[in-house]
């Protein structure tokens, strides 16, 4: 499992486990994700390159969020490095609205 991997399993929880207003903190974040328990370290590293994300508001021991002000940033970023289908994008994140603002491979 790459590093990008890991930044893809934990903006997967983000992405799940979105809430307006509410910050979700490492370790509730670190135990969602899915990675073997030895990269344990290397899942830490992976959140601390998550919270520099343009697409991420950073509150310190508090947590991380997504900024919703930046979903096309955080839509392109799961299409071109996660892998994510547009199908599952659209499910997922129902209510942003710039679709027509990404770059599909079609």
């Amino acid at each position: 499992m790459s590093e990008t991997e890991l930044i893809c399993a934990i903006c997967r929880v983000l992405v799940s486990n979105h809430a307006y207003g509410k910050p979700i903190p490492r370790d509730v974040i670190l135990n969602k994700a899915s990675y073997p328990p030895h990269r344990g370290g290397e899942a830490k590293a992976a959140f601390e390159a998550v919270r520099t994300q343009p697409f991420v508001i950073d509150y310190g021991d508090r947590g991380i969020q997504l900024d919703n002000g930046a979903f096309d940033d955080l839509v392109q970023f799961l299409y071109d490095d996660c892998g994510w289908e547009r199908f599952e994008l659209e499910l997922r994140l129902k209510h942003f609205e710039g679709w027509d603002t990404i770059e599909w491979d079609d």
